[in-house]
């Protein structure tokens, strides 16, 4: 089973793993890392490791960021850099749907990466525009 960290800006985490479970109920193997005004980014790197731990008995974990290039992410890619014992894969540019297909097939993987290409499709596919 992989793991998920889902980590952003303000409540962006602890909000989408909200909905998650409101429309799923999962919560297991499912961690929110807030990126708040008052926290450093050292306090969020601790509290993404802390996360890791908390996931250690998973196969492997992928961590759902907001943005590329901003402080959750980065530091979520740190992390990865920094890790040997955790398989670990990290994006960014997530969403509601994204979130829900990862909860939903994780127990299926062993392999954060074969979850990634599930995932990202989702993502891209849940994009859309609605015209009359």
């Amino acid at each position: 089973m992989i793991g998920i960290i889902v980590t952003g800006h303000g409540h962006f985490a602890t909000g989408l793993t909200s909905s998650l479970h409101l429309i799923t109920g999962i919560t297991e193997n499912v961690v929110a890392v807030d990126f708040e005004t008052d926290h450093s980014t050292m306090t969020l790197k601790i509290n993404l490791e802390k996360a890791f731990v908390e996931l250690k008995e998973c196969d492997g974990v992928l961590v759902l960021a907001d943005l590329p290039g901003a402080s959750p992410f980065n530091n979520a890619v740190i992390c990865k850099s920094e890790q040997n014992e955790q398989k670990i894969e990290v994006m960014a540019g997530t969403n509601l749907p994204m979130l829900i297909e990862a909860a939903t097939i994780m127990a299926t993987y062993e392999e954060p990466m074969e979850l990634v290409k599930n995932v990202l499709e989702t993502g891209k596919e849940s994009i859309v525009h609605f015209e009359m």
